[in-house]
């Protein structure tokens, strides 16, 4: 059922068309499908009508295969990131939730798990790193 709702609220948040993007690796911070060259996942990034965005991972038949939570959204108020590694995982970091996760593919079930970057104490993709430094924001103790 939340599946479902789901989907229904990517398709009929708003009537205008999405842009196609290929990105082998990097920051992705405005509405769009952001295509992965030797992937069969994309990665969509919406607005909603409330002008917060979400992102969800799709695969190449556009079936959502890790969808962003809906209690937390990212903001234009408040300071937020969104990497891209080569492999198609995603690092973010949002700070209105002090959340820092990676969705990281797990190739053994073939899904994507999201992982708190500062709990498993993850080693950050170099430019993600960078760009949280020099931000200013600090995401965790070690």
């Amino acid at each position: 059922m939340i599946n479902i709702i789901l989907i229904l609220l990517f398709v009929s948040c708003n009537n205008y068309q999405l842009s196609y993007k290929s990105i082998k690796s990097g920051f992705l911070y405005n509405d769009g499908i952001y295509t992965i060259p030797g992937k069969d996942r994309n990665i969509l990034i919406k607005e909603l009508k409330d002008g917060l965005k979400i992102f969800a991972i799709r695969n190449s038949k556009n079936k959502i295969l890790f969808q962003q939570n809906l209690d937390e959204t990212f903001s234009a108020y408040h300071y937020w990131v969104l990497y891209v590694d080569k492999n198609a995982d995603v690092w973010y970091y949002n700070s209105d939730y002090l959340s820092s996760q990676a969705v990281i593919f797990n190739k053994e079930t073939q899904q994507y798990e999201i992982k708190d970057i500062c709990k498993f104490k993850l080693e950050l993709p170099i430019e993600f790193k960078k760009e949280i430094e020099s931000k200013g924001a600090k995401m965790c103790d070690f």
